[in-house]
């Protein structure tokens, strides 16, 4: 009997452990994130970027969901700006159904403008600052 309540008990561990999934952060307007990934202005390859227009960012994504990038993503490079590591944006609104943020460049020389930002890049390169939580 005392077996079976021990491993009835390690089973119920187990199972809350492993199915535990993380709660995703919450994007709420006004919140501050940096970019936390490597990036460079001066590396077009490999730098992170902000888009100037909401369909840019959002056809962009629909390109990644779908694997279709001749006709979704035909994005100018004009239209981007690249980021370096530490730049920082402020969350002003959601677009086309919370996938693309519009967010304000809070460093950089492009600083104090509006761009958008693809909600997947936003988790994956970005973090949200301490203070803000």
């Amino acid at each position: 009997m005392k077996t079976k309540f021990v491993l009835l008990t390690f089973t119920f561990l187990f199972t809350v452990i492993f199915n535990a999934e993380e709660t995703p952060l919450s994007i709420e307007e006004g919140q501050t994130w940096y970019l936390e990934a490597r990036s460079n202005k001066l590396t077009p390859s490999s730098s992170k970027v902000l888009y100037f227009f909401s369909n840019d960012a959002y056809n962009t994504y629909q390109a990644r969901i779908f694997s279709d990038w001749d006709r979704f993503s035909i994005v100018d490079s004009r239209n981007l700006v690249r980021l370096n590591k530490g730049d920082r944006v402020q969350i002003i609104e959601s677009k086309h159904f919370e996938k693309i943020y519009k967010v304000m460049l809070l460093d950089g020389f492009e600083k104090n403008r509006e761009y958008f930002v693809i909600k997947d890049d936003l988790l994956k390169y970005f973090r949200l600052n301490e203070n803000n939580a």
